[in-house]
């Protein structure tokens, strides 16, 4: 009951957010979340503290819009997600554009070789970088964790869908990205989140060791791919996003030393730190990143 009750709700709040123009949608459902911090206390007090510890020369103030910024931004998601329907490859380029002439040429260049891995995270609309990527010409295979209610799961996989997304599963993803990545296709990794156990090594995130997974670095190894980070990042308030790419990782070098595999995992978290503090209301603050240090 609980799984059709969400995905019910679900499909009516789409179904609303689509009846109205996108602007008023994101605005209105923006607007809704960024109340959230005062209500979700347990994200609140993490959040502000991730925030406070990487940026200790920010004020609480400047902590506590930007962690409110935060929230706002996955209303913002949630109400442009309603209205993919209405891009096209004609029209992306009205709502997407690039950062810089540097960015472009990046992108341009790792859609046209393919057999890439992407390293991307929970950034601005993440799940409109994915529709982008696609209507760009370069549709990519995305690494996800299945959410736990599999109806609406599947909701999410058919609108990535529209564009040419793919998801590869979480927990057969390396089997499956190695198949791809020869094939020539694009792969998407989200680099982001805490790695727990023994699938993560502790690297520097915002001068703290975070656990982060190697799993980029460990198949570019094997595949001898390289590496691009990318994620998209909104102009302002505003409908408009620019995708933001770093300088393109070589494959570690064939072999078995293990530092290889840390040098080209701490380069990828140096590279999404720089865009983070770009933006550093487009970040997932309210997630537990430093778990190793909290």
């Amino acid at each position: 009951m609980r799984v059709d009750v969400e995905l019910a709700v679900l499909k009516a709040v789409l179904a609303v957010m689509r009846a109205l123009p996108v602007d008023r949608a994101r605005h209105f459902v923006g607007g809704v979340v960024a109340q959230a911090p005062r209500l979700a206390r347990r994200l609140h007090r993490v959040g502000l503290g991730n925030l406070e510890r990487a940026f200790p020369d920010r004020d609480r103030t400047w902590c506590e819009q930007t962690l409110r910024s935060s929230f706002r931004q996955l209303g913002y998601m949630a109400a442009e997600l309603a209205h993919f329907e209405d891009l096209t490859s004609d029209n992306i380029r009205d709502v997407v554009g690039f950062e810089s002439a540097e960015s472009e040429a990046r992108f341009r260049e790792c859609a046209a070789r393919r057999k890439s891995i992407i390293a991307t995270g929970h950034f601005g609309n993440w799940e409109l970088f994915a529709q982008a990527s696609g209507l760009l010409g370069a549709p990519i295979h995305i690494v996800h964790r299945p959410l736990k209610n599999p109806k609406v799961d599947d909701v999410l996989t058919a609108v990535r869908g529209r564009a040419g997304t793919r998801v590869v599963y979480k927990h057969a993803a390396a089997r499956d990205i190695l198949r791809l990545l020869r094939r020539g296709e694009l792969v998407a990794i989200p680099i982001d989140q805490h790695a727990p156990g023994a699938t993560g090594i502790p690297v520097p995130f915002f001068g703290r060791p975070a656990a982060t997974t190697p799993g980029p670095a460990r198949l570019a190894q094997i595949a001898q791919v390289p590496i691009q980070m990318a994620v998209l990042a909104r102009i302002g308030d505003s409908g408009r996003h620019q995708i933001v790419t770093g300088p393109e990782i070589p494959p570690p070098p064939r072999g078995k030393d293990p530092a290889a595999l840390v040098a080209v995992t701490e380069e990828l978290n140096r590279q999404f730190e720089a865009i983070v503090r770009t933006y550093p209301e487009q970040w997932l603050w309210m997630h537990r990143r430093w778990r190793l240090s909290a």
